[in-house]
């Protein structure tokens, strides 16, 4: 009986010694990833955004070219909560960052 051909599978090589059998990682595991930075970035951007577009309508309310008080207000209310969501994830992250930094090992 022969060995079994599986595609992704490699092959056991018994008559090789560790040494030799050379085994690499995929490619994927070798760039560190950035997951969280990315969603991070995604968060503080968005919140930012947000954040101007409700100064817009503060100031377009303010000028008299809008009249829609409830959707200003709303906008800005929102604004404020994400801005406050953003600040707050930050501070953990700092005080995680202390907390290791503290560890004795």
């Amino acid at each position: 009986m022969g060995p079994i051909d599986a595609p992704g599978i490699p092959l056991a090589q018994p008559h090789l010694s560790i040494d030799e059998r050379r085994v690499t990682p995929p490619a994927d595991a070798l760039e560190p990833s950035n997951a969280f930075a990315d969603m991070l970035q995604t968060a503080v951007a968005g919140a930012n955004l947000r954040a101007q577009t409700a100064q817009i309508q503060a100031e377009e309310f303010a000028a008299g070219r809008n009249e829609d008080i409830h959707g200003t207000m709303l906008a800005l209310s929102e604004a404020d909560i994400e801005l406050k969501f953003v600040g707050n994830v930050r501070n953990k992250i700092v005080d995680a960052f202390y907390e290791l930094w503290r560890m004795q090992v």
